[in-house]
């Protein structure tokens, strides 16, 4: 487990020092709040006003219901891990001007694992891929960005922002398994689906 922290804390120094540039800053922040609900409720709306047509009410539950899912999982992992966030993990480094992060926007220090901002884009970005295939590339591309804008920013681990993807996935399979199912029995037939490009 040691091995892996330090694998983990080398990987994020790595990252977050040489991916950053003065002109990806706005690019990453921008990024980072597509992990954020306020940001993403109305576009989630915006999507399924485009694409689910007589489907909303049904998308909107599922969309509802994952998130609630993966918001759940990860604070109760996020309380019970209680894993240090970079600029606690690395103080002494950092102190001893040793090593240096890169940060952008608020200096977070607890509850590290995993990351709730990529738990959101990811349980938003699959879910809304399996309704919409057409657009799952760019879902699941702003989901990427927005995970490791997170690292970019200085406010999570690369594990905390795995960790924060396999949730987001876990919970829309959760959804789909034992939700949907109900949602269709209980509203019409669903429309065809798929996203012109």
């Amino acid at each position: 487990m040691t091995s892996l922290i330090a694998m983990d804390q080398s990987l994020f120094l790595w990252l977050n020092n040489s991916l950053s540039r003065p002109w990806l800053d706005p690019v990453m922040e921008a990024a980072t709040s597509l992990g954020n609900g306020f940001y993403l409720f109305p576009l989630g709306l915006l999507l399924m006003a485009l694409f689910a047509r007589r489907n909303f009410r049904r998308d909107f539950i599922l969309w509802a219901s994952t998130s609630f899912i993966s918001f759940i999982i990860g604070t109760t992992l996020k309380h019970l891990v209680h894993r240090n966030r970079p600029l606690a993990a690395l103080h002494d480094g950092i102190a001893h001007h040793q090593i240096a992060v890169h940060v952008l926007g608020p200096s977070l220090y607890a509850n590290s694992f995993p990351s709730g901002h990529t738990f959101t884009a990811f349980s938003t970005a699959s879910l809304f891929a399996g309704l919409y295939p057409g657009l799952t590339i760019p879902l699941y591309a702003m989901a990427s960005l927005t995970g490791l804008s997170r690292i970019y920013v200085g406010a999570h681990f690369p594990l905390d922002v795995l960790g924060g993807a396999v949730i987001g996935l876990l919970s829309t399979e959760i959804v789909r398994r034992a939700i949907l199912p109900r949602v269709r029995n209980g509203l019409p037939p669903p429309t065809d689906t798929k996203a012109t490009p």
